[in-house]
């Protein structure tokens, strides 16, 4: 059974976000409001949220008899004044443009209680330069919840200057309540998963404009290699393991002088990809045919890995 939660959220924005948002809320028991402009978009995540708990189930993370309990706590809104009344937690999850955030939280905050937490899902956007904009800045803290965010544990905590402490206990507290694993991060560009994801796609992006490697070998390395061992322990353990006296080596300093430091994605192969009008699966097309390669498969399956990862550490 499915414990109902105190405290009522609002999510703004109905797309891939938004909606692995709410529905990692409301499976916590949460009552939960998802906000869109367009209707249709509402519908869609209707149908997209009912999706999420099948799988669940199919994967031992919830059971059957409490679909209609869990999307009872779901409801959707095309009025902000709707979604916002008397809410205690507003996330907003629309794209990364600042203004468009900034926009939006605003609104929300003279429409939701004086005393809501407000937040934002931001992968690299700074929580100071968000809470700008607010006329109760102390209220407000960053949660940037990692895709697929109903499935991912960590979600990084990154409170702005101007952010009460009591604001930033307050969101620890709810996201362990969902069974996550709430981390907080320094406020600076990327945080610290964006950032980490963006060193390691830069260097590898460099070695494969210069013809030294591929797509392939970069992400077989990662998923079968790196990856395979970060289960078990961090970068910092490693080299720990390793000695600091290996990693203060000749060899070391070869390595690290010879790494990537280009400051402008579009010096990389991404910019190269990006001016010939491919975005990636969006558009069929980026380092892989898309069109070729099923989309859709691809994502059930890295669900159903991260799931099982996700056991295996528990247990």
């Amino acid at each position: 059974m499915i414990n109902k939660q105190q405290q009522t959220c609002t999510v703004l924005g109905a797309g891939t976000m938004g909606c692995q948002i709410a529905f990692s809320l409301a499976v916590a028991g949460f009552p939960t409001r998802l906000w869109a402009r367009r209707r249709e978009a509402l519908a869609q995540a209707q149908e997209t949220l009912a999706t999420y708990f099948e799988f669940y189930v199919s994967q031992g993370l919830a059971d059957a008899p409490d679909k209609q309990q869990v999307l009872d706590l779901l409801s959707y809104h095309h009025t902000m004044e709707s979604a916002l009344d008397g809410c205690d937690v507003v996330i907003e999850a629309i794209a990364e443009d600042l203004q468009l955030k900034q926009s939006l939280l605003a609104n929300a905050e003279q429409l939701c209680p004086k005393n809501a937490l407000i937040s934002s899902t931001t992968s690299a956007l700074r929580a100071t330069d968000i809470q700008s904009a607010l006329t109760r800045p102390e209220n407000f803290c960053v949660a940037h919840y990692i895709q697929p965010a109903h499935l991912m544990e960590v979600v990084e905590v990154v409170p702005g200057e101007k952010t009460a402490e009591q604001t930033t206990n307050q969101l620890t507290k709810l996201l362990e309540n969902c069974g996550k694993a709430p981390v907080t991060c320094p406020d600076i560009p990327g945080f610290l998963f964006a950032r980490i994801q963006h060193v390691i796609l830069r260097e590898f992006a460099d070695l494969q404009a210069k013809g030294l490697v591929s797509a392939q070998a970069c992400d077989t390395i990662m998923r079968k290699g790196y990856a395979a061992r970060l289960p078990a322990m961090g970068p910092f353990e490693h080299a720990d393991l390793a000695g600091l006296d290996l990693l203060n080596s000749d060899g070391a300093k070869a390595v690290w002088a010879d790494l990537c430091n280009h400051s402008d994605p579009a010096n990389s192969s991404v910019g190269a990809l990006y001016a010939q009008g491919h975005t990636g699966m969006r558009s069929g097309q980026g380092y892989y045919n898309w069109q070729e390669r099923d989309a859709e498969a691809f994502k059930q399956h890295r669900d159903k890995v991260i799931v099982e990862s996700l056991k295996k550490e528990k247990h």
